[in-house]
C-alpha cells in the first residue's frame, strides 16, 4: 500500500508546549521589563534597551520554538541548518527592535500627555481637552508595535521552519498561515494594549501572557495543519536518522541546548541589567524627586514673597515669581524672555541702563569686589509699568549670582506704593490745612517768597491779600464747630473759584485766609478781585438746611511798593486789614503808610493788657444805681479800668472791643466777675452789684457753673448779683440762650438787657426771657428834652417795662432836666455822671455806708 502523506497533529508533545510557553513567557516579561527601563535613560541609552528587549525577545521565541518541535526533530530526525538559524533569529530580532522601538515611543508619548493632562485636569477645561485629543493622536504607535511585534514572532516561526531539515517535505495550509499571522499580530496588539495602560510588573506579565499565547496557538495551528509528504512507503519507511551533511548543522538537541543557553544567559543578565538599572533610576528618580522637590519649595518661596524676583541675563528675562506678575499684570510667559526694560517706565531706563553697563564694565566680576554703594549693587528708586498703563513705583535691587560669571543676575523689586502715597499724604499734611485742603502757612510761606522772587526778576506786581470773616466767632460759638467748620470748607470752595489758576489760597488760621495774586499786568487787578471777593462772601451759605450770612474784610498789599521782602508784605497787608475791620467791616483797603502806625500801636496794646491781666494791673470802678422815686442808693454797677504805669488811664472803648479781638475777653471777664463778687460781699445790706456779660462769655456752655461756682466761693448772695447782656446774644441759638437764661434766673441772679432800642430790637425777646430789668441805653437819654421822637422813645419803653413788670432803667443821665423829666414819666431807676461817676472799691464803700450827701445834692436839684 502506498503512503506519501503523514499528518503532524499528533506529532507534538503538550508537556514540551508547556514548556516552550513557559520559557517565552519568561523571556517576555524580561524583554518587557528591559523596554520599560528606556523611559527613564538618555536617548542613547533608550536605543540600547530597546535593542536588548529585542534580542531578548528573538531569543526567548526562538528557545520557545525549539523547544514545542523538539519531539516531532527527533522523531523525523530533523536539524536545522545553521546560517539559516541565524538568520532568522537576526531577522526577528530586527523586525521586534523595529516593533519595540514604535511601541516604546508610542508608550513615552501617552503617559507624557497623560501627565500633562493630569497638570491641566485642575484648570479650564479646553486645555484638558485638547490633551486628550492628543493623547489619542499618540496612541497610534502602540498597536502598531504591537502588530509587528506579533509578526516578528510569525516571522521567527515559519523562518525556523524554513531552517528545519526533514526527510520529506513540509507543506502547510495557506488559510492555516493566514490564520496563525492574524492570530500573534492580534495577541501583539493585544499585550501592547495592556503596557499601555499601566506600565507595572502586573500589566507587563498580563501582556507577556497574552503575547505568549498568542505564540503557542501560533505552534498549535502550524503542526495542526502542516503535513510531510513522501514519494513512496519506502521512504516513509526508511526515514531515519539523518545522514551528516557536508554543510553546518546542528541537531535539534544541541541546538535546543545551545539556545536554551544562550536564552538563560541573556534571560540572567537582562534581569541582573534591568534590577541594576531599577536600583539606578529609583536612586534617580528619588534625588530627581529631592531636586524636583527643593525646586518646587524654591518656587514657592519665592511666589510667597511679597517682593517681585526675577532673574536675567544681561538684561533678558529667563525666570520670575508671582509677586512680580502680579505687579505688571503679567503672566509668566509674556514675561520671559522679554527685555527688563520693556517693563520699566521711561524715567526709569537711564538708572537700570547705567546699571547694566556697571555690571559688563571689565572691573566687575561678582558682589564682593564691589563697594557697598557700587553703582552695579546700589538700591534705586524708579517706576515699573503696569500692563493697564499706571506706573508702579518699587525699590530695585540687583546682585549677581555666584558662580555664574557675573553675567546671571537677580533683581528684587519692591513695591513702595504705599510708602509714596503715605509720604505723599505727608507732604501734603504738612503743606495743607487738613479742614479746606488749601496751603497751610508753611507753603503759603514758600509760595509768597517765590512770588516776590519772581516779581524781582521781571517786571510784572504780585499782590498779596488777608482776609478773615467777620464775626466769624458769633457763629462758631453759637451754631457750634460744626457748622463752624462747613462754613470754612464752604469758603474755601469760593475763594478758589474767584482767582487765576497761577494764584494761590492759603487758610493761615482759624478763619484767616490769604490770597497770592501773580503776574498783576493791571494795577486796579487786586481791587477788582477783592471787590468780587467781597461780593461772593456775602451771599449766604446753605448748611444743614439753614441760612448761614457773613461778611469779609480784606488788606492788600502790594510788590514792589508795600515791602522789600515777603515778611514786610504779609504785615502790610495785615495791617491793611485791620484798618478795613475798623472802617465798618464788609470791605477792603489797600495799605497806607499812616496804618502801620496804628497797628503797632494796637500790638502794643494788645501785649501791654495781656501783661496787665497776668499781673492784676485792672482795677474796677463802681458807678452808682439809684431808684428815681425814693432817690435811694441801689447799688453799683462794676466797670472795668486799666492805669497804665507810662501812659495813664486807657478808656475801656479802646481796650475792651481789642480784648474781644484778641481773645482775652474771657479771662478779662471771669477776673471781673469774681473780683466785683468778692468786693459787693462787704458791702452792707442788700445792695446789688451788676456786672457786663460778653457775648463770648455768655455762649460758653459751663456759664451757668461758672457763676454759681463764684458766688460759692465769695460768699455773695445771688439775688445781689445783676448780670447783664446784650441784645446779640439772642440773636443766634435762641433755645439755649433762653435755657441759660432760665437757670440763671431759677438760681436767684437777676438779669438785666442792657442797651435797650439798638441794635436787633425785638418785643419777642420781652415775652420769652425771664429778664428783671431792662436798661434805656443813653442815646436816647441824651436827646431827653430836646428831641421829641427821643422822648416818645423812652416813654414807650417805660410803658412797655410796667406792663410786662420789668423793671426800667435810664442810662447815662447826666442833667438835673434829664432827671426830672425821667421821674415825670415814671422811671423806675436812674445811672449816669448826675447819679455819680464811676469810682473806686473804697469810694463806693465809703458812698454805701454814708449815702445821705448824694441824696441831698439829688433832691434839692428837684
Amino acid at each position: 500500500m502506498l503512503l506519501t502523506t503523514v499528518d503532524l497533529s499528533q506529532q507534538q508533545d503538550w508537556r514540551l508546549s508547556l514548556l516552550a510557553g513557559l520559557i517565552g513567557l519568561l523571556t517576555t516579561v524580561t524583554a518587557f521589563s528591559l523596554l520599560s527601563r528606556s523611559d527613564e535613560a538618555s536617548r542613547r541609552g533608550r536605543n540600547g534597551w530597546v535593542l536588548a528587549a529585542a534580542l531578548m525577545l528573538s531569543l526567548g521565541g526562538w528557545s520557545a520554538h525549539i523547544v514545542a518541535q523538539l519531539d516531532f526533530m527527533a522523531a523525523w530526525q530533523g536539524h536545522h541548518d545553521q546560517a539559516q538559524a541565524i538568520l532568522s533569529i537576526i531577522l526577528a530580532g530586527i523586525i521586534a527592535a523595529i516593533g519595540l522601538g514604535l511601541l516604546q515611543g508610542g508608550l513615552m508619548r501617552v503617559r507624557r500627555m497623560r501627565q500633562r493632562r493630569h497638570d491641566a485636569a485642575p484648570h479650564h477645561a479646553t486645555p484638558l481637552q485638547a490633551l486628550r485629543h492628543g493623547e489619542q493622536r499618540h496612541r497610534g504607535g502602540v498597536p502598531v508595535g504591537g502588530a509587528i511585534l506579533g509578526a516578528a514572532l510569525a516571522a521567527l516561526h515559519y523562518a525556523g521552519f524554513a531552517a528545519l531539515r526533514l526527510p520529506a517535505a513540509l507543506d502547510f495550509d495557506s488559510k492555516a498561515v493566514i490564520a496563525s499571522v492574524a492570530l500573534v499580530v492580534g495577541c501583539g496588539i493585544a499585550a501592547a494594549w495592556l503596557l499601555q495602560r499601566r506600565n507595572d510588573l502586573i500589566h507587563r506579565c498580563l501582556a507577556a501572557g497574552v503575547f505568549m499565547a498568542g505564540l503557542i496557538g501560533l505552534q498549535a495551528l502550524t503542526m495542526a495543519t502542516a503535513q510531510m509528504h513522501f514519494a513512496t512507503a519506502a521512504d516513509l519507511a526508511a526515514a531515519g536518522p539523518a545522514s551528516t551533511s557536508p554543510g553546518l548543522v546542528l541537531s535539534p538537541f544541541r541546538l535546543a541546548v545551545a539556545v536554551s543557553i544562550a536564552t538563560f544567559l541573556f534571560l540572567v543578565a537582562g534581569l541582573a541589567a534591568a534590577l541594576v538599572d531599577q536600583h539606578l533610576v529609583a536612586e534617580h528618580k528619588r534625588e530627581a524627586a529631592r531636586l524636583r522637590l527643593s525646586e518646587i519649595r524654591l518656587r514657592q518661596l519665592a511666589d510667597a514673597t511679597f517682593e517681585g524676583i526675577l532673574l536675567h541675563r544681561n538684561g533678558w528675562v529667563i525666570d520670575a515669581n508671582a509677586a512680580i506678575c502680579s505687579m505688571l499684570g503679567l503672566t509668566l510667559k509674556q514675561i520671559v524672555g522679554h527685555n527688563l526694560l520693556e517693563m520699566v517706565a521711561d524715567g526709569g531706563h537711564a538708572k537700570v541702563t547705567a546699571q547694566l553697563n556697571a555690571v559688563k564694565s571689565p572691573g566687575y566680576k561678582s558682589p564682593e569686589h564691589l563697594p557697598a554703594a557700587s553703582d552695579a549693587e546700589a538700591p534705586m528708586e524708579i517706576s515699573l509699568r503696569h500692563v493697564d498703563g499706571r506706573l508702579v513705583p518699587v525699590e530695585y535691587l540687583g546682585r549677581a549670582l555666584e558662580g555664574e560669571g557675573g553675567d546671571l543676575r537677580v533683581v528684587a523689586v519692591r513695591d513702595i506704593s504705599e510708602r509714596k502715597a503715605a509720604e505723599e499724604r505727608i507732604r501734603h499734611m504738612a503743606n495743607h490745612d487738613a479742614l479746606t485742603g488749601l496751603p497751610n502757612r508753611n507753603l503759603f510761606q514758600d509760595r509768597l517768597t517765590r512770588a516776590v522772587a519772581r516779581s524781582k526778576r521781571g517786571t510784572s506786581t504780585a499782590a498779596l491779600l488777608c482776609l478773615d470773616l467777620d464775626r466769624f466767632k458769633n457763629v462758631n460759638d453759637i451754631s457750634g464747630h460744626d457748622v463752624g467748620d462747613e462754613l470754612l470748607r464752604q469758603v474755601a470752595q469760593r475763594l478758589t473759584n474767584s482767582v487765576r489758576a497761577d494764584d494761590t489760597v492759603a487758610r493761615l488760621s482759624g478763619d484767616e485766609f490769604a490770597i497770592i495774586q501773580v503776574g498783576v499786568a493791571h494795577p486796579d487787578g487786586p481791587a477788582i478781585l477783592a471787590d468780587r471777593l467781597v461780593k461772593n462772601l456775602a451771599q449766604p451759605f446753605e448748611i444743614d438746611g439753614h441760612q448761614v450770612t457773613i461778611s469779609t474784610s480784606l488788606g492788600i498789599s502790594l510788590y514792589p511798593g508795600d515791602g522789600e521782602d515777603d515778611e514786610e508784605l504779609l504785615r502790610a497787608a495785615d495791617t491793611a486789614l485791620y484798618r478795613a475791620k475798623a472802617a465798618g467791616r464788609g470791605t477792603y483797603r489797600f495799605f497806607e503808610a499812616e496804618m502801620d502806625v496804628r497797628l503797632q500801636e494796637r500790638r502794643w496794646m494788645e501785649r501791654e493788657l495781656r501783661q496787665a491781666l497776668a499781673q492784676q494791673q485792672l482795677d474796677l470802678h463802681y458807678q452808682p444805681l439809684v431808684d428815681c422815686k425814693s432817690v435811694t442808693l441801689l447799688g453799683f454797677e462794676a466797670l472795668a479800668r486799666w492805669k497804665h504805669a507810662e501812659r495813664g488811664f486807657i478808656s475801656p472803648a479802646d481796650f475792651i472791643p481789642l480784648a474781644e479781638e484778641c481773645g482775652l475777653i474771657l479771662p478779662l471777664g471771669s477776673w471781673v466777675l469774681r473780683r466785683a463778687c468778692r468786693d459787693a460781699v462787704a458791702w452792707p445790706g442788700d445792695a446789688i452789684v451788676a456786672v457786663n456779660l460778653s457775648p463770648a462769655q455768655f455762649r460758653q456752655n459751663d456759664i451757668v457753673r461758672g457763676v454759681l461756682s463764684v458766688l460759692a466761693e465769695t460768699g455773695l448772695p445771688a439775688h445781689r448779683l445783676e448780670l447783664e447782656i446784650t441784645e446779640g446774644v439772642l440773636i443766634d441759638d435762641t433755645e439755649r440762650v433762653l435755657a441759660t437764661l432760665s437757670e440763671l434766673k431759677a438760681a436767684g441772679v437777676r438779669l438785666s438787657l442792657d442797651d435797650f432800642g439798638t441794635g436787633y430790637s425785638s418785643l419777642s425777646y420781652l415775652q420769652r426771657f425771664p429778664f428783671d430789668k431792662i436798661k434805656i441805653d443813653r442815646s436816647f437819654i441824651a436827646e431827653l428834652g430836646n428831641n421829641r421822637d427821643s422822648m416818645a422813645i423812652v416813654r414807650a419803653v417805660i410803658a412797655l417795662g410796667h406792663s410786662l413788670h420789668i423793671t426800667v432803667t435810664a442810662e447815662g443821665v447826666e442833667t438835673q432836666q434829664q432827671l426830672a423829666l425821667l421821674r415825670t414819666e415814671n422811671c423806675d431807676q436812674a445811672q449816669g455822671f448826675l447819679i455819680g461817676t464811676p469810682q473806686p472799691r473804697a469810694d463806693a464803700a465809703l458812698l454805701i455806708a454814708n449815702p445821705q450827701h448824694m441824696i441831698e445834692k439829688l433832691r434839692a436839684a428837684e
